[in-house]
């Protein structure tokens, strides 16, 4: 076994156990260095010891996401754990989407890919671009609505 390190200006040094405790020259720099002592090896009783003993059962033994308090909490707050959060992170909902070939998120209004130049062409973004989209702040409306002016902006969408 060896042991691993790095001498004072940061060059990294590889000594063999017999070396650890004495001291010796960098080969690169020619500094004095230490070799320093192995880190002990941890018995299964020790890192027991310094776990501590297992936190108590809960009164029916099921796992915490299990557990009838747990639901009584998803109860009174939908949105906390049960997954309707996470909704507002999807790609898709944040004016984003991924590359097929990349699996890079890219802005959703692009045609092709920034990093890997892969041009999208799958059946949502023919619909993407057949949508109206306001030139003004880039709101995107479905290609069968009929859309004079546009509901976030105001902005004339016939032009």
């Amino acid at each position: 076994m060896s042991i691993r390190f790095q001498c004072p200006n940061g060059h990294d040094l590889n000594v063999k156990d017999k070396y650890a405790g004495l001291t010796g020259l960098c080969p690169q720099c020619q500094v004095r260095v230490l070799v320093p002592m192995p880190a002990a090896k941890l018995s299964d009783d020790a890192i027991v010891d310094l776990l501590g003993p297992p936190p108590p059962p809960d009164d029916d033994g099921l796992p915490v996401h299990q557990a009838q308090r747990h639901r009584e909490a998803v109860a009174t707050d939908p949105g906390s754990s049960s997954g309707k959060s996470l909704r507002g992170l999807s790609p898709l909902n944040r004016g984003m989407k991924m590359c097929p070939k990349c699996r890079r998120e890219v802005r959703a209004v692009y045609d092709i890919c920034p990093h890997c130049r892969t041009y999208f062409n799958d059946a949502a973004e023919v619909n993407r671009r057949m949508a109206q989209t306001c030139r003004a702040c880039g709101t995107e409306y479905e290609p069968h609505l009929i859309v004079i002016w546009c509901k976030k902006c105001g902005a004339d969408m016939r032009t």
